[in-house]
Protein backbone atom coordinates (compact mmCIF):
# COMPACT_ATOMS: atom_id res chain seq x y z
CA UNK A 1 0.00 0.00 0.00
CA UNK A 2 1.13 3.23 -1.04
CA UNK A 3 0.72 6.89 0.73
CA UNK A 4 -2.29 7.27 -1.52
CA UNK A 5 -4.21 4.21 0.35
CA UNK A 6 -3.84 2.43 -3.13
CA UNK A 7 -3.45 -1.72 -2.84
CA UNK A 8 -1.02 -3.54 -4.95
CA UNK A 9 -1.31 -7.51 -5.23
CA UNK A 10 1.17 -9.89 -7.12
CA UNK A 11 -0.58 -11.55 -10.00
CA UNK A 12 -0.91 -14.88 -8.29
CA UNK A 13 -4.97 -14.21 -7.25
CA UNK A 14 -7.76 -13.69 -9.43
CA UNK A 15 -10.33 -11.11 -8.22
CA UNK A 16 -12.92 -11.19 -6.54
CA UNK A 17 -14.60 -7.74 -6.70
CA UNK A 18 -17.94 -7.36 -4.48
CA UNK A 19 -20.29 -5.20 -5.06
CA UNK A 20 -22.41 -2.65 -2.18
CA UNK A 21 -23.94 -4.20 0.97
CA UNK A 22 -25.60 -2.12 2.70
CA UNK A 23 -26.48 -4.20 5.64
CA UNK A 24 -27.77 -7.43 3.98
CA UNK A 25 -25.67 -10.04 6.51
CA UNK A 26 -27.71 -12.60 4.36
CA UNK A 27 -26.42 -12.16 1.14
CA UNK A 28 -23.11 -11.02 2.39
CA UNK A 29 -22.50 -14.44 4.30
CA UNK A 30 -23.95 -16.52 1.03
CA UNK A 31 -20.98 -14.77 -0.95
CA UNK A 32 -17.99 -15.37 1.74
CA UNK A 33 -18.92 -19.12 2.21
CA UNK A 34 -18.62 -19.83 -1.90
CA UNK A 35 -16.30 -17.11 -2.59
CA UNK A 36 -13.40 -18.13 0.22
CA UNK A 37 -13.85 -21.84 -0.82
CA UNK A 38 -11.68 -20.89 -4.13
CA UNK A 39 -7.74 -20.45 -2.67
CA UNK A 40 -7.40 -18.90 -6.10
CA UNK A 41 -9.41 -15.77 -5.48
CA UNK A 42 -8.83 -12.66 -3.78
CA UNK A 43 -11.73 -10.74 -2.29
CA UNK A 44 -11.64 -6.94 -2.98
CA UNK A 45 -14.67 -5.28 -1.63
CA UNK A 46 -16.20 -1.78 -2.89
CA UNK A 47 -17.19 0.02 0.21
CA UNK A 48 -20.88 0.84 1.42
CA UNK A 49 -20.88 -2.04 3.91
CA UNK A 50 -23.22 0.09 6.09
CA UNK A 51 -26.68 1.73 6.69
CA UNK A 52 -29.96 1.12 4.66
CA UNK A 53 -30.46 -2.34 5.16
CA UNK A 54 -31.23 -3.77 8.61
CA UNK A 55 -28.14 -5.93 9.21
CA UNK A 56 -25.25 -3.41 9.46
CA UNK A 57 -23.83 -5.32 12.76
CA UNK A 58 -23.98 -8.54 11.22
CA UNK A 59 -22.53 -7.26 8.31
CA UNK A 60 -19.09 -5.70 9.98
CA UNK A 61 -18.89 -9.56 11.99
CA UNK A 62 -18.74 -11.43 8.84
CA UNK A 63 -16.44 -9.39 7.60
CA UNK A 64 -14.10 -8.60 10.54
CA UNK A 65 -14.37 -12.90 10.77
CA UNK A 66 -13.11 -13.78 7.16
CA UNK A 67 -10.42 -11.14 7.46
CA UNK A 68 -8.85 -12.33 10.80
CA UNK A 69 -9.22 -15.79 9.23
CA UNK A 70 -8.42 -14.83 5.44
CA UNK A 71 -5.79 -11.93 6.44
CA UNK A 72 -4.01 -11.81 2.65
CA UNK A 73 -6.89 -12.75 0.73
CA UNK A 74 -9.52 -9.91 1.34
CA UNK A 75 -8.98 -6.08 0.93
CA UNK A 76 -11.92 -3.67 1.80
CA UNK A 77 -11.86 -0.29 0.04
CA UNK A 78 -14.30 2.45 1.71
CA UNK A 79 -17.51 3.81 0.51
CA UNK A 80 -18.84 7.06 0.83
CA UNK A 81 -20.85 5.69 3.31
CA UNK A 82 -18.18 4.15 5.27
CA UNK A 83 -17.10 7.22 6.08
CA UNK A 84 -20.25 8.39 6.90
CA UNK A 85 -20.48 6.32 9.71
CA UNK A 86 -17.02 7.56 10.96
CA UNK A 87 -17.91 10.52 10.62
CA UNK A 88 -20.75 10.34 12.94
CA UNK A 89 -18.85 8.50 14.87
CA UNK A 90 -16.72 11.40 15.63
CA UNK A 91 -18.69 14.53 15.45
CA UNK A 92 -21.89 13.07 16.47
CA UNK A 93 -23.64 15.10 13.48
CA UNK A 94 -27.21 12.93 13.25
CA UNK A 95 -28.55 15.00 10.20
CA UNK A 96 -25.30 13.84 7.78
CA UNK A 97 -26.08 10.27 9.14
CA UNK A 98 -29.52 9.95 8.66
CA UNK A 99 -29.51 11.51 5.16
CA UNK A 100 -26.98 8.51 4.65
CA UNK A 101 -29.94 6.36 5.80
CA UNK A 102 -27.85 5.26 9.22
CA UNK A 103 -30.50 5.33 11.61
CA UNK A 104 -30.98 1.57 10.03
CA UNK A 105 -27.58 1.06 11.47
CA UNK A 106 -28.04 2.53 14.86
CA UNK A 107 -31.19 -0.16 15.42
CA UNK A 108 -28.96 -2.90 14.10
CA UNK A 109 -26.42 -2.53 17.27
CA UNK A 110 -28.85 -1.13 20.16
CA UNK A 111 -31.86 -3.36 21.48
CA UNK A 112 -34.61 -0.52 21.70
CA UNK A 113 -33.80 2.75 20.37
CA UNK A 114 -35.20 5.95 22.81
CA UNK A 115 -34.15 9.57 23.81
CA UNK A 116 -30.44 8.37 24.62
CA UNK A 117 -30.19 6.05 21.36
CA UNK A 118 -27.37 7.87 19.37
CA UNK A 119 -24.98 8.85 22.44
CA UNK A 120 -25.61 4.63 23.28
CA UNK A 121 -24.32 4.39 19.75
CA UNK A 122 -21.95 6.47 19.69
CA UNK A 123 -20.23 5.33 23.00
CA UNK A 124 -20.65 1.80 22.53
CA UNK A 125 -19.81 1.19 19.15
CA UNK A 126 -17.19 -1.72 19.26
CA UNK A 127 -13.98 -0.83 18.57
CA UNK A 128 -13.17 -3.49 16.46
CA UNK A 129 -15.89 -2.44 14.08
CA UNK A 130 -14.35 1.02 14.09
CA UNK A 131 -10.64 -0.48 13.58
CA UNK A 132 -12.48 -2.19 10.28
CA UNK A 133 -13.54 0.77 8.76
CA UNK A 134 -10.90 3.45 9.66
CA UNK A 135 -8.49 0.89 7.52
CA UNK A 136 -10.22 1.07 4.45
CA UNK A 137 -8.64 1.49 1.08
CA UNK A 138 -9.01 3.95 -1.10
CA UNK A 139 -8.50 2.39 -4.45
CA UNK A 140 -6.99 -0.46 -5.74
CA UNK A 141 -5.19 -0.99 -8.80
CA UNK A 142 -3.17 -2.46 -11.17
CA UNK A 143 -1.29 -2.70 -14.72
CA UNK A 144 -5.10 -3.78 -16.04
CA UNK A 145 -7.71 -2.82 -13.27
CA UNK A 146 -9.11 -0.29 -11.36
CA UNK A 147 -11.31 -0.42 -8.81
CA UNK A 148 -13.12 1.59 -6.38
CA UNK A 149 -16.08 2.84 -5.13
CA UNK A 150 -17.02 5.59 -7.24
CA UNK A 151 -15.07 4.90 -10.27
CA UNK A 152 -12.76 7.70 -11.03
CA UNK A 153 -13.52 11.59 -11.89
CA UNK A 154 -13.49 11.86 -15.69
CA UNK A 155 -11.95 15.57 -15.56
CA UNK A 156 -8.95 14.20 -13.88
CA UNK A 157 -8.32 10.62 -14.80
CA UNK A 158 -5.03 10.14 -12.77
CA UNK A 159 -6.74 11.46 -9.48
CA UNK A 160 -6.75 8.85 -6.82
CA UNK A 161 -7.59 11.14 -3.91
CA UNK A 162 -10.93 10.15 -1.52
CA UNK A 163 -13.22 13.07 -3.04
CA UNK A 164 -12.40 11.25 -6.59
CA UNK A 165 -12.53 7.20 -5.47
CA UNK A 166 -15.28 7.59 -2.85
CA UNK A 167 -16.77 10.70 -2.09
CA UNK A 168 -18.40 12.00 -5.01
CA UNK A 169 -19.97 9.82 -7.73
CA UNK A 170 -19.31 10.54 -11.31
CA UNK A 171 -22.33 9.71 -13.45
CA UNK A 172 -20.64 10.89 -16.51
CA UNK A 173 -18.52 7.70 -15.99
CA UNK A 174 -21.51 6.56 -17.73
CA UNK A 175 -21.45 8.70 -20.65
CA UNK A 176 -17.46 9.12 -20.73
CA UNK A 177 -15.63 8.20 -24.16
CA UNK A 178 -12.14 10.07 -23.33
CA UNK A 179 -9.16 8.08 -22.25
CA UNK A 180 -9.21 5.36 -19.64
CA UNK A 181 -6.94 4.86 -16.99
CA UNK A 182 -7.14 1.02 -17.03
CA UNK A 183 -8.19 -1.15 -19.56
CA UNK A 184 -11.12 -2.00 -17.16
CA UNK A 185 -12.53 0.15 -13.93
CA UNK A 186 -15.52 -1.54 -11.58
CA UNK A 187 -17.22 -0.05 -9.10
CA UNK A 188 -20.28 0.20 -7.16
CA UNK A 189 -22.42 3.20 -5.92
CA UNK A 190 -24.40 3.85 -8.70
CA UNK A 191 -27.37 1.25 -7.95
CA UNK A 192 -28.63 -0.55 -11.07
CA UNK A 193 -32.53 -0.58 -9.81
CA UNK A 194 -33.09 -3.59 -12.39
CA UNK A 195 -30.75 -5.86 -10.32
CA UNK A 196 -28.15 -6.27 -13.82
CA UNK A 197 -24.81 -4.88 -13.55
CA UNK A 198 -23.70 -2.38 -15.81
CA UNK A 199 -21.63 -3.47 -18.22
CA UNK A 200 -19.14 -1.94 -20.92
CA UNK A 201 -16.15 -2.37 -22.70
CA UNK A 202 -13.78 -0.02 -19.75
CA UNK A 203 -16.06 -0.22 -17.25
CA UNK A 204 -18.30 -2.56 -14.62
CA UNK A 205 -20.53 -1.35 -12.26
CA UNK A 206 -21.67 -3.49 -9.46
CA UNK A 207 -23.86 -1.95 -7.34
CA UNK A 208 -27.11 -3.83 -8.02
CA UNK A 209 -29.00 -2.70 -5.19
CA UNK A 210 -28.11 -5.38 -2.29
CA UNK A 211 -29.04 -3.68 1.49
CA UNK A 212 -31.24 -0.52 -0.25
CA UNK A 213 -34.02 -2.28 -3.14
CA UNK A 214 -35.58 -5.34 -1.55
CA UNK A 215 -34.73 -8.49 -2.54
CA UNK A 216 -31.60 -7.29 -4.56
CA UNK A 217 -28.89 -9.32 -5.49
CA UNK A 218 -25.38 -8.67 -3.90
CA UNK A 219 -22.97 -8.88 -7.56
CA UNK A 220 -19.84 -10.72 -8.14
CA UNK A 221 -17.48 -10.06 -10.79
CA UNK A 222 -14.64 -12.70 -11.33
CA UNK A 223 -11.61 -10.83 -13.10
CA UNK A 224 -9.99 -11.50 -15.67
CA UNK A 225 -12.11 -13.33 -16.88
CA UNK A 226 -15.37 -11.15 -16.00
CA UNK A 227 -17.55 -13.68 -15.41
CA UNK A 228 -20.85 -12.52 -13.26
CA UNK A 229 -22.02 -14.09 -9.44
CA UNK A 230 -25.09 -12.88 -7.99
CA UNK A 231 -26.36 -14.17 -4.19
Amino acid sequence: MDIAGSVILLKKFKLAVIGDIHGDSVRLSRALNSLLLDDSLHLIFVGDYVNRGLNTKAVLDLLLSAINKYPDRITLLRGNHDEALLNFLDDGNVANFAAHNGISTIRSYLETVDSNAIEKFRSSFPSEHFDLLRNTQVVYEDSDFLISHCGFDPHDINSRTPDSMYRRGHPGLFHYSGPWPKSLTVCGHYVQEQGVPYISPNLICIDTGCGTINQAPLTVVILPERKLIQY
